[in-house]
């Protein structure tokens, strides 16, 4: 539809004249490359591409077990240093995931956002200060 309105609106003879004969070129060496062998470098390139998207996201899993067994300590002073620790993963993860995804940039489109959600969180667990 496209074509027939750009080439009947738009072009002069000469240049649909032109365009024709560049079709006709573009038709006549498409036969030499298959279609599947082009779309092929493409879908590869688009997994590829996204599987390193993928990989390079941060997964807090791995760090927070790091912590949870190179912070010792049964004492009150440990599991808050733990948790305290876990909170900044978990936050500098929230940081990256806004730069990269839509969904949770519309969550939490500025700063402000992310203090008052962390507050949220004080507030339903009855702490008064974040850094208890």
């Amino acid at each position: 539809m496209y074509y027939c309105v750009f080439c009947r609106l738009v072009l002069s003879d000469h240049q649909k004249r032109l365009f024709e004969k560049l079709s006709m070129y573009c038709d006549k060496y498409a036969e030499q490359i298959p279609v599947t062998f082009v779309l092929g470098f493409y879908v590869t390139l688009v997994v590829n591409r996204w599987w390193h998207q993928f990989v390079n996201l941060p997964w807090p899993d791995r760090l927070m077990f790091l912590i949870s067994s190179c912070v010792q300590g049964k004492d009150e002073y440990g599991r808050l240093l733990r948790r305290t620790l876990v909170r900044y993963v978990n936050l500098t993860s929230l940081l990256i995931f806004r730069s990269v995804s839509t969904a949770v940039c519309k969550r939490f489109p500025t700063m402000d956002h992310v203090v008052e959600a962390g507050e949220g969180v004080w507030v339903e667990r009855g702490v008064n200060t974040p850094y208890c």
